[in-house]
């Protein structure tokens, strides 16, 4: 029996049926799901850092619940929903939060995953260029381009989506470049100490 076949088996076996739970996340183990963490840590990385209103503690008359997988392991493991997981972990609250325990396939929890990183084209301070390249160096090529709805990752088609201008994704590339070649100053800064 291959591969493909043994998982379609098995999960005949599961009960793909999601149930909904009221989860208090500080007593539960809650990890990234393995087939995700490529997309948190770019999103970790490109995230704004900006600050912004805080509805973390307006969502308690209303939250809409997180999508969590269950693990063997007696874990729960996220796949999106990055900037709320993160309030979420952050915060000493004692609430409970309602949870959509789901089954999902590795292609559902990548699109899941990845579709938050690609939302960060919109960012208002967002650098083009530096998200391209790491798309293009780490991403699932196949799932970011049915995420963005083209064929092929090239500069042009993340532009088109991104709603930019060529020439601006090239000012950007450009102005770290000039940056860089104008400060003369080595990149350790230990000599100024005595």
């Amino acid at each position: 029996m291959n591969k493909i076949n043994y998982i379609q088996n098995k999960m005949n076996i599961i009960n793909l049926k999601p149930s909904q739970k009221l989860i208090d996340l500080r007593k539960v183990n809650i990890l990234i799901h393995p087939h995700a963490e490529g997309a948190l840590t770019l999103w970790q990385r490109f995230r704004s850092r900006n600050t912004h209103i805080d509805f973390f503690g307006l969502e308690k008359f209303y939250r809409p619940p997180l999508r969590l997988i269950a693990g063997n392991d007696c874990a729960l493991y996220f796949v999106n929903d990055f900037a709320r997981i993160d309030n979420i972990l952050i915060s000493s609250s004692s609430d409970k939060y309602p949870c959509l325990i789901t089954p999902e396939s590795i292609q559902d929890i990548q699109m899941l995953a990845w579709a938050e990183v690609v939302r960060l084209v919109f960012s208002k301070d967002i650098h083009h260029p530096q998200l391209f390249k790491a798309l293009k160096q780490r991403a699932p090529k196949s799932i970011i381009c049915k995420l963005m709805g083209i064929d092929s990752l090239t500069v042009n088609n993340y532009c088109y989506f991104a709603g930019i201008a060529k020439t601006n994704f090239e000012y950007q590339q450009s102005k770290i470049l000039i940056e860089k070649g104008l400060v003369g100053l080595p990149m350790s800064m230990d000599w100024l100490v005595d």
